[in-house]
């Protein structure tokens, strides 16, 4: 037992480079073939922020598309819905539903298009670049930096580098934190954190279940999923921006 333990720990220091890091994280999630099966998903939980819990439903597609709803007081809300060319959302005032900015919709579709279900997935053929930036402990955990920079994005009509530093446990590869810039939304350009906690195995692959925000460095809201389903048949039509409406 000891053989083998010292035997995994040089592994684990000697796995310094960013591939090393990224692929050590991608089997612990569940491997690149077993990743590279999700077309699509369906998350369903609660949004929580301070005592009030807000029910959410995520859906995503390989092709881009997704939406993001929550329920209150018996109202639906897009939080952020994109049909692979229109991203929209609902009006919080109006109730109604309106096309977001152009910026949006194109920070949006640089990313969804290619990212799904994992960033890090063949992360080189979509024209990112991974650098290891040393170690950092995030709470008492001794985790590697990886810095992932992905394709520019436009913040207030200036095009400006898409990169997020990303914490893995040093000793699993677990991924615990990232940290970056917000890039859609009133608030683009925020600082933003976000701990990943509550990992779960569905259908081989492990997936965080709790999603802890801070914006700023102050506390923000907490995403809790209760069920995702792999692979679930989508209906094209709740992507698309309600027209006439």
């Amino acid at each position: 037992m000891v053989l083998v333990a010292l035997g995994v720990m040089t592994v684990v220091v000697r796995a310094q480079t960013p591939d090393e890091v990224v692929n050590g994280y991608l089997n612990q999630t569940g491997g690149k073939d077993k990743l590279s099966t999700i077309k699509s998903l369906r998350m369903e939980g609660k949004i929580k922020m301070q005592s009030v819990e807000i029910p959410v439903t995520i859906l995503q597609e390989k092709s881009g598309k997704l939406k993001m709803v929550t329920v209150v007081n018996g109202v639906e809300f897009v939080q952020m819905a994109y049909d692979g060319k229109i991203a929209w959302s609902t009006n919080a005032v109006t109730k109604l539903p309106e096309i977001m900015s152009e910026e949006d919709a194109y920070n949006i579709q640089q990313e969804t298009d290619v990212d799904f279900p994992n960033p890090f997935l063949d992360y080189k053929s979509k024209g990112y670049t991974a650098e290891v930036q040393g170690r950092e402990k995030v709470g008492n955990v001794d985790c590697i930096k990886l810095k992932l920079t992905k394709k520019a994005l436009k913040r207030n009509k200036k095009v400006e580098e898409n990169s997020m530093i990303y914490y893995f446990d040093a000793h699993n590869f677990n991924l615990l934190m990232s940290r970056g810039l917000i890039n859609n939304g009133p608030v683009r350009g925020i600082s933003q954190e976000i701990m990943y906690n509550n990992f779960q195995k569905v259908d081989g692959m492990m997936f965080p279940f709790e999603m802890r925000y801070r914006i700023s460095g102050q506390e923000g809201q907490t995403i809790i999923i209760e069920k995702i389903t792999i692979n679930p048949v989508l209906d094209n039509k709740v992507f698309v921006f309600p027209e006439g409406k």
